[in-house]
C-alpha cells in the first residue's frame, strides 16, 4: 500500500467521522486548524485509522497528529516497523487467522471422537 492509498482511506475516514466530503479534505490539511476537528473527533479518528490499517498503537500515539500528512506518516512508518519485525502484517494476520481455522477444525474433530 503506498501512501496515495493510505491518504484516501484516512480522508475516507475523516469524512465519515466529522461529516465532511472527503474529496473536500486537502492533501495537506491540519486537523485541528482547517478541518476544526475537536478532541473527541480526533480520538475517533485515531481509533478508526488504527482497526482499519491494523496499527496496535495506543491512542497516544495520535494525540501529537496535527495533520493529514503526519496521519500518513504514522501508518507510513508503523507499517514499514511490523513488515521489518515480519510480524502483525495484513499478510502475517490473515495467516493467523487461516492457523485458527485450521486448529478449530482440529478441535471439532478431537471433540466427535474424543
Amino acid at each position: 500500500m503506498d501512501a496515495s492509498e493510505v491518504r484516501t482511506r484516512i480522508k475516507t475516514i475523516i469524512g465519515s467521522i466529522a461529516g465532511i466530503d472527503p474529496q473536500r479534505i486537502g492533501d495537506d490539511a491540519t486537523l485541528r486548524g482547517e478541518l476544526s476537528l475537536d478532541s473527541l473527533s480526533l480520538l475517533e479518528i485515531g481509533v478508526d485509522v488504527d482497526l482499519a490499517f491494523q496499527l496496535n498503537l495506543p491512542d497516544e500515539s495520535y494525540k501529537e497528529i496535527d495533520s493529514l500528512p503526519a496521519m500518513v506518516e504514522l501508518v507510513m512508518r508503523r507499517h514499514a516497523e511490523l513488515a521489518a519485525a515480519g510480524d502483525g502484517t495484513p499478510e502475517a494476520m490473515t495467516e493467523d487467522v487461516e492457523d485458527v481455522g485450521h486448529l478449530e477444525a482440529a478441535a471439532e474433530g478431537v471433540e466427535r471422537f474424543g
